[in-house]
């Protein structure tokens, strides 16, 4: 499979991610919260654009559609639970769909609510990658501004258990940050001490400290291991205030 996975970054923080397919210079984007950045990187490379596809409704992920979907006549996959908040769907998704684009056939919806309530994810287990919005950061979680922590934590339990060769694509450069909060609840995690280490080379070069693996996740994200809810929801509360 001639598929490579390219980072758009814009605004202080947001990664859009764009799926290219080096055969066909077809390309499929997530979370387009700027079009113009998208813009710029397809018309450079020369790619059309045949699919966006959306995590969850929030203006830093969907304020590009309207000029890309103009530009290319794209289609547009959306959860289904939120397509009244966001413009110019053509499919509606849930939990357990599977997309079928020229490339990647295997595209399967995962829902996980608790950044909203109708937060989906991007598995493509072919390509042993997915696309997790804001629901799974990098030693982090999305906050919950419409789900409650009981929602997410039984979200955060499906991804726990794909393959831990996964790579984790979120849609925030948040890392840096959520190391330092994950230092203060799990001081004492040696693969966390190792990890922020090397979040810091890599943030002093600039450069992305995604994708992660879902097993170094599972070894260093304080919210992948609480023990029950009650501590997940400790540790959220704790995160919610941490400065």
């Amino acid at each position: 499979m001639s598929i490579i996975i390219e980072p758009i970054s814009f605004y202080e923080s947001n990664y859009a991610w764009l799926m290219i397919d080096e055969k066909s210079k077809k390309a499929i984007v997530v979370d387009p919260g700027d079009a113009n950045p998208v813009l710029k990187f397809l018309q450079e490379r020369d790619l059309s654009l045949q699919a966006i596809l959306i995590t969850h409704f929030h203006d830093d992920h969907i304020g590009g559609i309207a000029a890309l979907k103009d530009k290319y006549h794209c289609k547009i996959y959306a959860p289904l639970k939120e397509v009244s908040k966001i413009p110019n769907v053509d499919r509606t998704v849930q939990d357990g769909d599977v997309i079928s684009l020229d490339g990647i056939d295997d595209i399967r919806v995962i829902e996980t609510p608790g950044h909203t309530l109708g937060s989906i994810c991007y598995y493509i287990p072919d390509l042993k990658v997915i696309f997790t919005g804001d629901t799974l950061f990098s030693m982090g979680c999305g906050r919950l501004f419409e789900g409650s922590p009981q929602q997410m934590y039984h979200s955060l339990a499906k991804l726990v258990n794909l393959p831990e060769d996964t790579l984790v694509y979120c849609a925030h450069e948040y890392t840096a940050d959520n190391g330092r909060f994950a230092t203060s609840v799990i001081s004492e995690n040696i693969a966390l001490k190792n990890r922020v280490e090397k979040v810091k080379q890599l943030r002093s070069q600039y450069l992305p400290t995604l994708p992660i693996s879902l097993l170094e996740e599972k070894k260093t994200n304080p919210f992948l291991l609480a023990k029950n809810v009650d501590e997940f929801t400790m540790f959220r509360k704790a995160k919610d205030h941490f400065v």
